[in-house]
C-alpha cells in the first residue's frame, strides 16, 4: 500500500530551547551514550524539549517509542508497553522473558525510546536490562525525570534542564500575551509589571505560558496586570473535571466533552455540540490542558493536563465536594451527604459499603472505571442516588447491572465499555433522559426499545449488526455492519429518520444496501460532518450526486468508490481518505478551499498511474 498526505506543522515556539533540542540530538549520535536522562523540576519544559528532539530524530530510526510513565507505572507495565508498541506480547510471560523477547526484537534494528516522567527505578537492575535492550550503539533511550537518583540509578548521561533567562522568559511571555501584536511585542506600559510575572513564575515555561495566555486578547489598565488572572467563570468547571481522569492518562476528547454536557457546564441548544469543542480550544489556548494527539493531525482525539495542573483541577474539585480516595469515601464526615463526584478510577479498592454507607443523596457522579476486580453491583447501591449524572463502569468485570439503576430518571451519561456485558440491560430503557451511551464490544445488537430513548444523541459501541432508529441521535460511533439480509433492523431505511446524524461509519457487504447508497439514500442527513463507507465487495460502487447536499461535512473517508469531480464542492471539507478509489483527476483535489489533510491509500499496481499527475507524495 502507497499514502499520500499532506499535512500543515504547527509552530513549537521553542523559545529558549532550540539550543537544547540540538544538545539532545547531539548527544543522540554520539555512539558512547546509550541512555539520556533529562533533569528538571515540574513545568521545567521536559516534555516540550522532548517532544520536539523526538520530531527531529525519529525518521533516523527504524522504530520509534513514546511512553508516558505515572507514578504508579511498573517495570512489567513499561516491558508490556513497549512490547505491544513493536508488535510482540509480553503480558502473559515474566519480567525476564519480557526482557528476552524485547531485546531479540530490537537486536540489530535502529531504535528510539522516550520514557517521559520517569519517578522510580530499582537499584537492583539498570533501566537498560530491565527493558532487554540490545547491547549495542544502535538502540538509543531517553528519559525525563524530577529525581535525579532516577537518572544516576540507570547510568546515563544527565542533561540538566535550567530555568529560562529573564529575557527568555519575557519573550516566551509575549509571545503567549499578545499573539495578534506585530512581532509580538508587549504595549511599553505593560512591559514592567510582564516581566514581573514572568519571575513570579519562577522563569518556568508552563507557569508562564499559562499565565500569559490566561491574558491574551484583554483589555487590561497597567495596574490590573499586578494581578493574576484566573479561568473565565464558564471554563472553570471544564478544567475541574480533568481531575475525572487518573494521572498521565490519555483523555479522548469527544468523551471528556460529553461529560461536561452531562454535567450541565455547556448551555444547552442547538449549537452546544461546538460550543463545548470552542471551550476545548480555549482550555487549550489557555495552556491548561495539551492537545496530545490529532486524528490525522486535524480533529482533536486526546488531550493530556500537565501534572502540576492536574493538582490543581483536583483542588478545584475538591471546593466543590468531590472526593478522589476510598479513605475520604470512608471517612463519613460531615459533608458526606453533600459530595458532589465520587472518583475512584484505577483505585484498585472495592469501595461499595463505604458508598453505600455514606448516603450521597446529592451525588452527581460516579466513577469506578478501570477496578478490575469489581464483578457485579449491588442493588441497593443507588438507592439514593436519584440526581446521578454521570455513571462511569468502564473497564470492570461486571456482566449484569442492577435493576435499580432504572430509577436513575436524571443520568445522562453512562459508560459500559470493556465489560462483559453481552446484550443491553432492560434497566436502560427506563433512562429517559440518557444522551451518551457506551456499550462494550459484546453488545452487537440494540433492542428495538432503544428507540424509546428519544434524548440519546450519541451512541458508542465496537460493531452493531441490529440497528433500530433512533429519532435524535447525532454521532454513531461504531461500524454498522449490513452483511446480514433477514435481520429486519440492519437496513439504511432506518438511518433515513436520523436527520440529526453528524457522524457515521458505514461497513458495507450488502449488494442491496450498496445499491441504495449508490442511488443516495443517505442525502437526507443534510447535517453530517464525519461519514465513512467502506464497501467491502471489491468493486468499484459510484458516489452519488445526492451527496452534495451534505454542505457540513468536514471529514469524507471512502473505500472502493468512484470519485465524481463535483466532490471539490465540498466546501467546509478538512480531511479526505480515499482507500482504493478511482478518481480522474487527483490534482483537482487541491482546490478545495478549506481541505488540511488528503490521504491516497491504493494498491501498487495503481500506483503508477496515479503518480502521473503532478502531486506529492509521501
Amino acid at each position: 500500500m502507497v499514502k499520500k498526505s499532506s499535512l500543515l506543522p504547527r509552530d513549537s515556539r521553542l523559545v529558549g530551547l532550540q539550543s537544547k533540542v540540538e544538545d539532545i540530538v547531539g548527544l543522540l549520535e554520539d555512539p558512547k551514550v546509550p541512555v539520556i536522562a533529562v533533569v528538571g523540576m515540574g513545568g521545567s519544559g521536559k516534555t516540550f524539549l522532548l517532544q520536539n528532539v523526538y520530531k527531529a530524530a525519529k525518521s533516523k530510526y527504524d522504530q520509534s517509542i513514546w511512553l508516558s510513565i505515572s507514578k504508579s507505572y511498573t517495570l512489567k507495565n513499561l516491558q508490556d508497553d513497549i512490547a505491544s508498541h513493536i508488535g510482540i506480547n509480553s503480558k502473559s510471560v515474566s519480567e525476564e522473558r519480557a526482557a528476552e523477547l524485547i531485546h531479540d526484537h530490537l537486536q540489530g534494528n535502529r531504535s528510539f525510546i522516550v520514557l517521559d516522567d520517569l519517578w522510580t527505578l530499582s537499584t537492583e537492575n539498570s533501566l537498560i536490562d530491565k527493558l532487554g535492550r540490545p547491547a549495542d550503539k544502535d538502540c538509543k533511550i531517553v528519559v525525563t525525570t524530577r529525581n535525579r537518583q532516577v537518572a544516576l540509578n540507570s547510568n546515563s548521561r544527565i542533561y540538566e534542564m535550567q530555568n529560562l533567562s529573564d529575557e527568555d522568559s519575557w519573550m516566551l511571555f509575549c509571545i503567549y500575551a499578545f499573539p495578534n501584536s506585530a512581532g509580538n511585542r508587549a504595549p511599553q506600559h505593560m512591559e514592567e509589571e510582564g516581566r514581573k510575572i514572568g519571575k513570579q513564575c519562577g522563569n518556568l515555561p508552563l507557569a508562564i505560558k499559562t499565565i500569559a495566555a490566561s491574558l491574551a486578547n484583554t483589555k487590561l489598565k497597567n495596574w490590573e496586570w499586578k494581578r493574576i488572572m484566573t479561568l473565565p467563570p464558564h471554563l472553570k468547571p471544564c478544567f475541574a473535571y480533568l481531575s475525572f481522569f487518573p494521572e498521565d492518562e490519555k483523555i479522548e476528547a469527544e468523551y471528556l466533552i460529553n461529560l461536561w454536557i452531562a454535567e450541565g457546564f455547556i448551555p444547552a441548544g442547538e449549537e452546544q455540540w461546538d460550543l463545548a469543542w470552542h471551550w476545548l480550544d480555549q482550555l487549550d489556548k489557555l495552556c491548561m490542558l495539551q492537545v496530545y494527539e490529532k486524528d490525522d493531525d486535524i480533529f482533536i482525539k486526546y488531550c493530556k493536563i500537565h501534572d502540576l495542573l492536574h493538582d490543581l483541577a483536583i483542588h478545584i474539585s475538591r471546593e466543590d465536594n468531590c472526593v478522589f480516595s476510598v479513605e475520604e469515601v470512608s471517612s463519613r464526615t460531615s459533608n458526606s451527604m453533600g459530595w458532589c463526584r465520587i472518583l475512584l478510577a484505577n483505585k484498585g479498592l472495592h469501595v461499595f459499603n463505604a458508598i453505600s454507607e455514606s448516603r450521597p443523596v446529592y451525588l452527581r457522579t460516579l466513577s469506578l472505571s478501570q477496578n478490575w476486580q469489581i464483578t457485579s453491583i449491588p442493588e441497593n447501591l443507588f438507592t439514593t442516588m436519584r440526581g446521578l449524572r454521570v455513571l462511569d463502569l468502564s473497564y470492570t468485570h461486571i456482566s449484569t447491572l442492577p435493576a435499580s439503576l432504572g430509577k436513575m430518571i436524571l443520568l445522562r451519561l453512562l459508560n459500559l465499555r470493556g465489560t462483559e456485558i453481552k446484550e443491553v440491560p432492560e434497566c436502560v430503557r427506563h433512562l429517559k433522559r440518557l444522551l451518551f451511551l457506551a456499550l462494550p464490544d459484546g453488545c452487537e445488537s440494540l433492542p428495538a426499545w432503544i428507540s424509546d430513548l428519544r434524548y440519546l444523541q450519541h451512541l458508542r459501541a465496537d460493531c452493531i449488526y441490529r440497528m433500530p432508529r433512533i429519532a435524535n441521535l447525532r454521532t454513531l460511533d461504531s461500524f454498522l455492519d449490513f452483511r446480514t439480509e433477514e435481520d429486519k433492523f440492519t437496513r439504511l431505511d432506518n438511518l433515513v429518520d436520523m436527520t440529526q446524524l453528524q457522524k457515521l461509519r458505514l461497513f458495507l457487504d450488502n449488494e442491496m444496501e450498496l445499491k441504495r447508497i449508490e442511488e443516495g439514500i443517505l442525502a437526507q442527513l443534510v447535517k453530517m460532518r464525519c461519514l465513512a463507507i467502506c464497501n467491502n465487495r471489491k468493486e468499484f460502487r459510484e458516489f452519488p450526486g445526492k451527496m452534495r447536499a451534505m454542505k457540513h461535512l468536514e471529514s469524507l473517508r471512502l473505500c472502493l468508490f468512484v470519485v465524481p469531480s463535483w466532490i471539490c464542492e465540498f466546501a467546509n471539507l478538512k480531511q479526505l481518505e480515499l482507500i482504493d478509489c478511482e478518481c480522474n483527476d487527483y490534482p483537482e483535489l487541491e482546490r478545495m478551499p478549506n481541505l488540511l489533510q488528503l490521504s491516497l491509500i491504493v494498491e501498487i499496481k495503481n500506483f503508477f498511474k496515479i503518480c502521473e499527475n503532478d502531486f506529492y507524495v509521501c
